[in-house]
């Protein structure tokens, strides 16, 4: 990756999505960065072809979600200059007509996005923090690295990095890049956690990935953990939790027991909270 970034920041303009405003900016102290601030305008109604007084009221209601785009984006532009923009960030205001997944997707590719960062939603207005439904609908679909950012958590000097996996991707640089330029910019140790639910232990095949892993990593600033025994979403977020880490790393894979647990938000228990950002990445670019 190169060391400007290109990130996208969904907005809705409420508290939740500020926060993640706030800690990307953090995040990327003293890097080169394009913020887009992105609002999608998903309740836009599309013109018919037939009828004068349906165009008209669909050009009503557009005009007007502009408008509420626009007066939401011009308002957070002026907070965020009022609060002071760093020199090396630079913040592009977009207001942008479509379905949030297919409108967010076109965006990543026209702007060659790195990141996208945003912030979670409570579950039934609990307290537990799940992906909200725009979030979960990016993890895994979209090329660009996902950063799931807790409502109420604030930024903190990142030290140490999870990485939770199972050995069963084609690591790369190319698919770590974005896990790896967190690493460097915060000089950071990175703690690879692979959780072994059924106590089956490693395969040759698994073993050859982490050997390679390994070398990809370098030693010298990264440690190796397994967890038998442990449900792999409680085993991750405990051991994170345990080793008081400032974010969590995953994989996005088709069938991913982990991802799947995060995204849900009727499962039980503890899985629910998300105590730290959760970045998760696009096993197609490995």
């Amino acid at each position: 990756m190169s060391s400007m970034r290109n990130v996208i920041l969904p907005t809705d303009f409420s508290p939740n999505a500020q926060k993640a405003i706030a800690y990307a900016q953090n995040l990327f102290k003293g890097n080169t960065t394009t913020f887009y601030l992105v609002n999608v305008m998903d309740g836009a109604v599309p013109y018919s072809t037939t009828g004068i007084g349906t165009k008209r009221m669909a050009e009503t209601i557009n005009k007007s979600l502009l408008e509420q785009s626009n007066e939401g984006l011009e308002t957070t532009m002026a907070d965020l200059k009022a609060q002071g923009i760093a020199e090396e960030h630079t913040f592009v205001p977009c207001s942008l007509k479509g379905s949030f997944f297919n409108t967010i997707e076109k965006f990543i590719e026209e702007k060659d996005i790195h990141y996208v960062i945003m912030g979670t939603k409570g579950a039934s207005g609990l307290k537990e923090m799940t992906l909200g439904s725009n979030t979960s609908s990016l993890l895994g679909k979209v090329l660009a690295a996902v950063l799931a950012v807790p409502e109420n958590y604030s930024f903190q000097n990142i030290e140490e990095l999870v990485f939770a996996t199972d050995f069963e991707v084609d690591y790369s640089e190319k698919g770590l890049a974005p896990l790896l330029d967190l690493r460097r910019d915060h000089n950071a140790r990175i703690a690879v956690l692979f959780l072994d639910e059924q106590r089956k232990g490693l395969s040759g095949t698994q073993i050859t990935a982490k050997s390679y892993l390994q070398t990809l990593l370098k030693e010298e600033n990264s440690d190796f953990f397994e967890l038998d025994g442990v449900g792999v979403a409680m085993g991750a977020r405990l051991f994170t939790k345990s080793r008081r880490a400032d974010l969590l790393c995953l994989v996005a894979k088709k069938h991913d027991k982990l991802l799947d647990l995060f995204r849900k938000s009727e499962t039980k228990g503890m899985v629910n909270h998300a105590d730290v950002p959760i970045l998760v990445l696009n096993q197609a670019n490995f």
